[in-house]
């Protein structure tokens, strides 16, 4: 089982990293120690609301239901709205927000005394997971509560501390969750022989008919001629570059050596998405023959430094899932074939990071070990675990129950629109006006909709597989492929780790939200079976463990 771990400055990054706004809240020397009782600052409030997208901001539909729901709840409630924020299109995923931090900062300061923060819902406030809920405890401890209308929680009890935690982490977990529906949209259309992004220097892109269309432009017959100049003269790469630049196109040692060692210029298309050895024939003009593209990268396969770069390696699993914790760039990984020994290294020019691939994974099961459950509390995680689930699951189905009801009101309403519509009661420039509008809404809602019928739908399987993985997790990874190594580790790890070479240790920003919330309830099940628990902290998902930075839920 895992000591109290101690909180250390830095392991909220995204809420105290260039923010002065949110310094208030990092102090670690009051969050380490038992925190008394805060004092509640009365019934002066002000209410924060936002939507995603510039369009939704403009349409106003969502904001303006945001803000009365918000003004009714402050009403009913008796809370004094002193102001109101927002009101536009700001991204949640962190906490760098001019409408959020300029909120901030007048609780802070108001000559009021503001006591609450009224928001619609917790994603409202933020998604960004464990930082929201720090930016939430430092408020609680300056006795100013938060207040979700459609999410009501008691934040004075720990339980109500939990829960607000778990909304918090739905939102971050929600949008991984459209990343990853993004993502696989996007390996569709590589595997079809799309480029799923910006297309390299040398072509053009666009859609005729909305299918994608990808040519050489001017800079493209320049970059076949690098090319040719390679392969049939063997000319030096700052030859090439010199003879680029006389014709107008300035490209440096490194560009020119990424250009080289594309595939896309031969008509083949190689990417992140798609497997280490998965290779598509691309729908796009090539450049160069095949055979020019191989020539050329014999010549640029030359390494004068004694070591192989390996592309796929059962020896290297965490490559590219390691991060240098100086420069955060990936790690690579070489094998030093004199001595069969395996090293992950920092390419970042200056960094000199360089260390034993042996070490690396033994510190990397150390990791994962703090995430194991003790098979002696198991009964009491899993009922805890599903305790969570099912409270979750009836927000879910009483949100869901709202915004059926809200969408067919809405469709009501373009039904109408389009009637009078089609008996000439209204011009078509109105129509267009309000039925577009009427669509966002309709979309909106819709959208909403889809998010509920994602990860509670099936939790009792969620919950036996994953808590049964728990059990295991450092052995499952040790004995694994390679190919199951990396998916364990994108399963944990999403946005991957990094190492600290001054501590010789790994940090982290973000953990899988099952993993993180099941083993901040393990332990503090362990504390409380030997009678160490902190009534101040049941379950509370605010404490970082061991120093690694933060191991909470997404």
């Amino acid at each position: 089982m895992r000591k109290q771990p101690k909180v250390t400055n830095g392991n909220y990054p995204e809420a105290t990293e260039g923010n002065s706004d949110l310094s208030i809240f990092a102090r670690p020397q009051q969050i380490g120690k038992k925190k008394g009782k805060a004092v509640s600052r009365g019934k002066a409030a002000v209410i924060y609301t936002r939507v995603s997208t510039k369009e939704q901001a403009e349409t106003n539909q969502s904001l303006e239901t945001q803000l009365d729901s918000c003004r009714a709840y402050a009403q009913r409630n008796g809370y004094e709205v002193v102001g109101e924020f927002g009101g536009t299109y700001e991204s949640a995923k962190s906490d760098e927000r001019k409408e959020f931090k300029r909120m901030l900062d007048f609780v802070k300061k108001s000559r009021h005394n503001i006591g609450h923060i009224i928001v619609y819902s917790h994603d409202r406030f933020s998604r960004s997971g464990p930082s929201a809920a720090f930016i939430a405890d430092g408020l609680r401890q300056l006795g100013i509560s938060l207040l979700a209308v459609t999410q009501p929680v008691d934040a004075t009890t720990p339980m109500g501390v939990l829960m607000q935690s778990i909304y918090f982490s739905m939102g971050h977990m929600d949008n991984h969750q459209r990343r990853e529906r993004c993502t696989a949209g996007m390996l569709a259309m590589a595997r079809k022989g799309y480029w799923p992004g910006k297309a390299p220097m040398g072509y053009d892109q666009y859609k005729v008919n909305g299918e994608q269309v990808i040519k050489p432009n001017k800079q493209g017959k320049l970059i076949r001629l690098a090319f040719q100049l390679k392969a049939e003269q063997g000319l030096s790469n700052t030859d090439i570059i010199q003879r680029l630049k006389a014709q107008g196109l300035t490209l440096y040692d490194q560009t020119l050596t990424k250009i080289f060692r594309n595939p896309f210029y031969c008509g083949l298309i190689t990417h992140g998405l798609l497997g280490p050895d998965e290779v598509v024939q691309g729908r796009h003009e090539p450049l160069i023959s095949r055979e020019t593209f191989l020539r050329v990268n014999g010549l640029q396969a030359q390494n004068a430094h004694g070591y192989t770069q390996v592309k796929e390696d059962e020896h290297l699993p965490l490559r590219h899932h390691i991060k240098c914790g100086s420069c955060l760039k990936p790690l690579t990984g070489y094998e030093m074939k004199k001595k069969g020994i395996h090293y992950y290294k920092c390419n970042t020019k200056g960094c000199c990071l360089n260390r034993n691939a042996g070490k690396m994974h033994e510190l990397y099961l150390g990791l994962l070990k703090e995430y194991q459950i003790d098979p002696v509390l198991l009964p009491q995680v899993q009922e805890m675990m599903s305790q969570v689930f099912k409270k979750l699951s009836q927000d879910h189905e009483q949100e869901e129950r709202r915004l059926k009801l809200q969408l067919t009101e809405v469709k009501k309403k373009l039904e109408m629109l389009e009637r009078r519509y089609a008996y000439g009661d209204i011009e078509r420039e109105i129509y267009t006006k309000f039925s577009g509008e009427v669509k966002v809404e309709v979309r909106e809602i819709e959208v909403n909709l889809e998010k509920l019928s994602g990860p509670l739908s099936n939790h009792r399987t969620l919950l036996e597989n994953g808590l049964k993985m728990m059990l295991s997790l450092s052995s499952t990874w040790s004995k694994a492929d390679v190919s199951q190594r990396k998916r364990l580790q994108a399963l944990v790890f999403p946005q991957g780790v990094q190492y600290d070479r001054e501590k010789q240790a790994y940090r982290t920003t973000r953990v899988n939200s099952f993993f993180g919330l099941a083993a901040e309830i393990s332990q503090k099940m362990g504390q409380k079976e030997r009678g160490k628990s902190d009534p101040e902290n049941h379950f509370s998902l605010l404490v970082v463990r061991r120093g690694i930075e933060p191991l909470l839920p997404e």
